[in-house]
């Protein structure tokens, strides 16, 4: 017989007032797990894991922690601090009084000193547990938090934009530690985002919201970060899993005839579809015969993104930093091989 799977969600739905946030809301976690939710904000992706944790209960669906419903028909039937769930809030909400040896003893037993000490050695803060809060970092904050969330000896990890006040070079490492953590204690992990980049980098599956007109939002995709990338379901999908131009064209089998020339894509498709094509997937030729023109050209490191403006609108293209293309410059713009085609929307 199979273990049960440490969460699992069901028809949740959820509003505030007479307005639906969600709606028809499944999604299962595997033991080990990493799943991000990603979606725009007020989508509905924090109200999703604070009803996990158990801070609200939501009008419909159920919630299962490993082998029991902590929630049935939008009826709460096991406490937060029963459930099993450790929560890391985007603004810590460290006790500011208490040290961080007694911020992350908080909710176990008495007795618990050498399990605080394992929880701070686990995230990088051994010889700091007579501090106070306010004497660390933002980032060193961030991992109390975890800590504290991870001392109970959780089934669930549930972070709600965990990385959201710290920036760069901290928010990558902060990301790369949850990582080692999540691998090294077993514990399964849902966390939410606005953010493509963090979602993709860490989770082992994203779970796209996506909210159309007034509707309530729903998981419109979740796959590995690998595929909603290369293979959105959707426009939405795609926009909101990193810049993409959409191109229509005619597809024929393997290949389809576009605007900007002949492409090859991955599968099979006929009829009117939708081109996705990422930056890195677009080539600019300069010449002075081509019919598309740089109004943007901005460095990004080993690559330089233009915004071309061409027959079919504007189209973002990746280009190598050591080219000379510069804002003005009059060329070709291409699409690559092997592309995505969906069937056409409006």
């Amino acid at each position: 017989m199979s273990e049960a799977p440490p969460l699992s969600i069901s028809g949740f739905g959820h509003g505030y007032g007479a307005a639906p946030v969600l709606a028809d809301v499944s999604l299962e976690i595997a033991g080990g797990e990493v799943v991000a939710v990603l979606g725009e904000s007020g989508c509905g992706k924090s109200t999703l894991l604070r009803a996990v944790a158990g801070l609200v209960t939501p009008d419909a669906g159920s919630i299962r922690v490993c082998d029991r419903d902590v929630v049935r028909d939008g009826r709460e039937l096991v406490a937060a601090e029963h459930r099993g769930v450790g929560l890391v809030f985007q603004d810590y909400a460290l006790f500011p009084n208490l040290t961080v040896r007694d911020n992350v003893a908080f909710g176990i037993d008495q007795g618990g000193r050498a399990r605080v000490d394992e929880c701070l050695a686990l995230v990088g803060l051994a010889g700091h547990g007579e501090r106070l809060p306010h004497q660390l970092s933002g980032g060193q904050q961030q991992r109390v938090a975890l800590a504290r969330a991870l001392a109970p000896r959780p089934r669930i990890l549930a972070l709600d934009e965990p990385f959201a006040n710290v920036d760069g070079a901290l928010r990558q490492q902060l990301a790369q530690e949850l990582q080692l953590v999540v691998r090294e204690t077993g514990v399964s992990a849902l966390f939410v985002t606005h953010l493509a980049a963090e979602a993709l980098a860490i989770a082992d599956r994203v779970a796209v919201l996506v909210a159309s007109g007034d509707a309530p939002a729903s998981i419109a995709q979740c796959d590995a970060p690998r595929t909603v990338y290369a293979r959105p379901a959707s426009r939405a999908v795609a926009r909101l899993t990193g810049p993409a131009t959409f191109v229509r064209a005619r597809a024929g089998g393997g290949h389809a005839e576009t605007p900007l020339g002949r492409v090859a894509l991955v599968g099979s498709s006929e009829g009117d579809v939708d081109i996705v094509a990422r930056p890195h997937e677009v080539s600019f030729e300069p010449g002075r015969s081509g019919d598309a023109r740089v109004v943007v050209a901005q460095f990004c490191g080993q690559s330089t993104r233009l915004v071309c403006e061409t027959p079919i609108g504007q189209v973002e293209v990746d280009v190598d930093s050591a080219s000379a293309v510069a804002t003005g410059d009059v060329g070709r713009v291409t699409l690559g091989e092997r592309l995505w085609a969906m069937p056409a929307s409006d």
